[in-house]
């Protein structure tokens, strides 16, 4: 399997046209919406953890109602620094809580993280990392804590960040931050290097901001 290279991601080949994520969202020109965008349904749980060559990725199960339709969750994976823009600004790490409908849909609720407190959930998923390995977990790690709760959520049609970069991805982009520990930051930014696509032209897409 060849290594995913984002120094040469200008070259990186890609089904899609113009609807490509990660965006620079630009609060001033989002659209106010009253609609209640998440509402998480099920305990989210990894059950079996994977250490590729780009970032800590994790698999298990989870359920949220994502703008009044069932998804169900597939899994977690991070990028530093964030690949996601709120006018301008980047957080040091982003991750990605992927999740798939009935019909086959795919939504991403990508959440910031910043420095504060240690993060429980961020800690366990660290702790049983194997680099360049996957195995599954004994005990299921509780992914609660790298839910936000509040706040708004930026939601637009895009698509996947690595290839083959396939478009019609709902993305629901958490404006809330969630805190993890300087410490631990530093401990998966050693293990690794960044990992963030650049920002892609919004072409006059629409950015709704939701309730979370």
């Amino acid at each position: 399997m060849t290594t995913l290279d984002y120094t040469t991601q200008k070259d990186w080949q890609f089904v899609g046209g113009q609807h490509q994520s990660p965006i620079d969202i630009t609060t001033a020109n989002t659209t106010a919406s009253q609609l209640s965008a998440i509402s998480w349904r099920g305990l989210y749980q990894a059950k079996t953890i994977v250490g590729t060559d780009t970032t800590l990725q994790a698999t298990g199960t989870g359920a949220a109602y994502l703008n009044d339709r069932d998804f169900n969750f597939d899994q977690i994976h991070f990028h530093t620094p964030a690949e996601h823009l709120i006018d301008g600004q980047a957080a040091p790490l982003e991750w990605h809580l992927v999740h798939r409908s009935a019909t086959g849909q795919l939504a991403v609720v990508a959440v910031f993280g910043r420095i504060g407190k240690p993060n429980a959930s961020f800690q366990g998923l660290l702790d049983q990392l194997t680099p360049n390995a996957s195995h599954e977990l004994t005990e299921p790690i509780n992914l609660t804590e790298l839910l936000p709760d509040t706040g708004t959520v930026y939601h637009y049609l895009g698509s996947l960040t690595t290839p083959p970069l396939t478009e019609t991805v709902e993305w629901y982009v958490c404006a809330d931050s969630v805190m993890l520990g300087e410490k631990q930051l530093a401990t998966y930014q050693a293990l690794f290097k960044a990992n963030n696509r650049d920002v892609q032209s919004l072409n006059e897409r629409p950015v709704i901001a939701e309730r979370l």
